[in-house]
């Protein structure tokens, strides 16, 4: 199989596979309900070890639209436009970082950073962007929004305080998961590519 066919494949299977990771989401009893845990970024990340950094985003992207296509949304896209950047946010520094020397340590930072910046896209995103428009989109005002916060955490009182204790943890959370699971899998992948 010749390399442009390899990549091919590899972005497809990892795209595929990826949105059905997508679809057994499960909410956390400690945040709001539409903040839903999944591991479809745990693939992105293999798949761009393998590949490369731009392949993370053609990843997400298909991604988002065989979910679309294969599930509908119950968001009007406003969570599955969330999850392409923040996916994004998250999977295209790890690779990035780590494909320049790959080793340990680059994997490590590569994640380490990948969850940072996905947990800062996150809070300015959600908080400029998505939640204001989830309110749009639902005939939510954002008090609703913050109340249903308030509900799991008395410390959420405004939008601000939303963002910061509820998306960030939440972020945190299914980074650091993912980041997780990528590095343990990988160690026997990588094993099994260089037979």
């Amino acid at each position: 199989m010749n390399k442009k066919t390899k990549y091919l494949v590899t972005v497809s299977l990892a795209s595929a596979l990826a949105m059905i990771l997508l679809l057994f989401r499960v909410s956390l009893p400690f945040l709001p309900p539409f903040y839903k845990l999944d591991f479809s970024e745990s693939v992105v990340l293999l798949a761009g070890y393998l590949l490369d950094a731009k392949a993370t985003i053609i990843i997400q992207l298909l991604k988002n639209i065989l979910k679309i296509v294969i599930s509908s949304s119950n968001t009007a896209f406003v969570g599955d436009l969330a999850n392409f950047i923040m996916g994004v946010s998250f999977v295209f520094p790890a690779v990035a970082i780590y494909k320049r020397k790959e080793t340990k340590t680059s994997m490590l930072l590569g994640l380490v950073v990948g969850v940072i910046s996905l947990t800062i896209t996150s809070c300015l995103v959600n908080y400029y962007i998505m939640l204001p428009a989830y309110g749009v989109m639902f005939n939510m005002p954002i008090d609703a929004i913050v109340a249903i916060g308030n509900k799991l955490n008395s410390n959420i009182t405004n939008l601000f305080t939303f963002v910061m204790f509820a998306t960030a943890p939440f972020n945190i959370i299914k980074g650091t998961s993912s980041a997780v699971i990528a590095a343990l899998i990988w160690k026997n992948i990588k094993v099994l590519t260089k037979k």
